[in-house]
């Protein structure tokens, strides 16, 4: 491979600095990769005894040609000055941060006409230009080599640009970026057929069709369109926008539901709210607004109806805290949120401490919905009293095999499809007076139709069908054990196996 030698490199740096490119784009065109050449790059450039210190003082303050200012201390000091107020604004607290940078699209091309003219004015072989540009430097990672030690200066942060979950997001860009480029993009939409006119998204000045377009385009043809007096601008780069963004935090635990008229999650019909609150509501409205997280996604294991309560150990759930501001949860914030919300409702009330969960925790509780076991206890009458003495065998029957077609109530909302769920075992006993007593009232001749089932059964399967059956949808149901008819009255949940959090 061809090296270029120290008088070319003086050479080509004279060249581009005469023409309007800013000291790093000097260097990073002739390829160097040293920190400190841009961190301080005009001291390395006195070194190098490019130029003397009269060139630059009166040259300085001039829009580079090529990275339009994005690489100037012009531009550094409004992006440091607006990562700290938005930063400081939004009041996030996380010790960390990665950095990611837009720039204008036609730096890109810039370059590339660059290149063209170098070859050109300086009369530079083709293999050196080749070599050049195999050397030339990212301009993303030129401006994070100086400009990540003057934010975490500036933050009082640390850098961890591969595992911070604190994302800040830089958005520079040029007014009329595409203008003087219109001529050569409308050249090359004349110069290929329809099919490539589609392609290339109707000439959209993007990224995509640029790199398209430097594909197929010789320097010749660059250097036909433009001259370096036409790259020259008269302002910089602006700040469009700073974007700040934390990854998701999860918090779980396990919470009881006491109500027979609250819906799991909010319950919007045609866009309107058709009740005040939510088992999600109660929860993680708090836990929310503590952290500061700019919204919520409530995961259970499983769901309970609005009218089943789910009771003892209680229901395993996560909340995915999007964008959270306060990321420093500690295990005294968390009991104290347990005690607040609690407090708060009768009608939820969490079992078990909080925790701030990991991915490996989040798997279970997805994997669980599939093969953990359910324990429920449901308040059945029997609609006919010569079928109650075969009650007493429902206690014999283990792992019985039931399939079931998707239930009518939730007919709108679920895929028609017959399901194969098991039910591993029963225990069937008398309602006792207390027990009917709190859910309805019934006639003293009435109370011997009453039982209660408590039912072990694989995930997944519709209890309430199981009972009575759901006009024939659900095979076998209590209906058919007992040859009658069977109604639920009430429903709960009392066990969900599944260790968690």
């Amino acid at each position: 491979m061809y090296t270029i030698s120290t008088e070319e490199e003086k050479k080509i740096f004279h060249f581009l600095k005469s023409q309007g490119c800013c000291l790093r784009c000097c260097l990073r065109f002739i390829g160097y990769r040293t920190s400190e050449c841009y961190c301080k790059p005009f001291e390395f450039a006195v070194r190098m005894n490019c130029f003397d210190t009269k060139d630059y003082i009166s040259s300085k303050e001039t829009p580079c040609i090529v990275c339009l200012g994005v690489l100037q201390d012009k531009t550094q000091e409004e992006v440091i000055k607006k990562v700290i107020e938005e930063v400081n604004k939004k009041g996030y607290d996380c010790t960390t941060f990665t950095c990611a940078l837009t720039v204008p699209v036609s730096v890109k091309l810039r370059e590339h006409i660059l290149y063209a003219h170098i070859s050109k004015e300086l009369d530079i072989h083709k293999s050196v230009v080749d070599v050049l540009k195999t050397r030339l430097q990212n301009i993303k990672d030129i401006w994070k080599l100086f400009m990540i030690p003057k934010l975490e200066q500036a933050m009082k942060k640390c850098a961890d640009l591969l595992t911070s979950p604190f994302l800040i997001e830089v958005f520079l860009t040029y007014t009329n970026d595409e203008v003087i480029f219109k001529e050569l993009m409308n050249k090359h939409k004349e110069g290929n057929n329809k099919q490539n006119k589609r392609k290339y998204n109707d000439n959209t000045f993007s990224r995509k069709n640029i790199e398209t377009l430097l594909l197929e385009t010789t320097d010749e043809q660059l250097l036909q369109h433009f001259t370096i007096p036409q790259l020259v601008i008269k302002m910089f780069v602006s700040v469009e926008n700073i974007l700040c963004s934390h990854n998701s935090i999860f918090i779980g635990g396990c919470y009881n539901k006491f109500s027979r008229k609250l819906s799991q999650t909010p319950w919007f019909i045609n866009g309107e709210k058709k009740v005040d609150t939510s088992v999600q509501d109660l929860l993680c409205n708090l836990i929310a607004e503590t952290v500061k997280a700019e919204s919520i996604k409530f995961l259970s294991s499983g769901r309970e109806d609005v009218d089943v309560r789910n009771i003892y150990s209680g229901r395993p759930f996560a909340v995915e805290l999007l964008n959270p501001r306060m990321t420093n949860i500690t295990n005294e914030l968390l009991r104290h949120l347990v005690v607040n919300i609690n407090q708060s409702t009768k009608q939820v009330q969490i079992t078990s401490g909080l925790k701030v969960l990991s991915k490996l925790d989040l798997k279970k509780l997805k994997e669980g919905e599939n093969v953990k076991t359910k324990f429920y206890r449901a308040l059945c009458v029997c609609k006919s009293a010569n079928s109650l003495s075969q009650l007493e065998t429902l206690n014999e029957l283990k792992n019985i095999k039931i399939i079931q077609k998707t239930p009518i109530r939730v007919l709108h909302r679920r895929p028609l499809s017959p399901r194969t769920r098991t039910i591993y075992e029963m225990r069937v006993r008398w309602a006792k007076p207390h027990e009917l007593k709190k859910l309805l009232q019934v006639s003293a001749e009435s109370t011997d139709k009453f039982f209660i089932l408590d039912v072990k059964t694989q995930a997944g399967t519709y209890v309430k069908e199981f009972v009575h059956g759901d006009f024939g949808r659900t095979k076998p149901s209590l209906c058919d054990f007992l040859n009658t008819e069977v109604d639920i009255v009430a429903l709960d949940v009392t066990g969900i196996n599944l260790q968690w959090p």
